[in-house]
């Protein structure tokens, strides 16, 4: 009967230590001739959108964090490397599944054009 408690105890502490992993979130986005296609995984960790890698050269790289959320709405996150010396994010609509270019703050370098929209789907 000991045996039988200890085996419990151990199970009841296994299930305690082991913690869920949530899967990250998958969106390939292009343009309308598909010229331009970028793939994003957005890493989520409680129930929050976190870290925003980019796909480059078949890997994904962090490009940055996610910098507001609407459960259902939208993500807005940072895209560090897309142009250096701009605050520069992307907006992305749940809803209606399209990218948009957004500039955070009046960078030292002016953007003579914001990238164009993009129209994406989950992976």
């Amino acid at each position: 009967m000991k045996f039988f408690w200890i085996f419990l105890f151990f199970i009841f502490l296994n299930i305690k230590l082991v913690k869920a992993e949530e899967k990250p979130f998958f969106i390939k986005c292009k343009n309308p001739d598909n010229t331009k296609i970028l793939d994003f995984k957005i890493k989520k960790d409680n129930n929050l959108y976190t870290t925003v890698f980019k796909k480059i050269k078949n890997n994904f790289i962090e490009i940055g964090e996610v910098v507001g959320q609407k459960e259902g709405s939208f993500i807005l996150f940072e895209d560090k490397y897309a142009y250096l010396g701009v605050d520069f994010a992307w907006h992305y609509d749940k809803n209606t599944l399209k990218l948009k270019p957004v500039l955070l703050s009046k960078g030292t370098i002016k953007l003579k054009k914001l990238p164009e929209e993009l129209l994406c789907v989950l992976i």
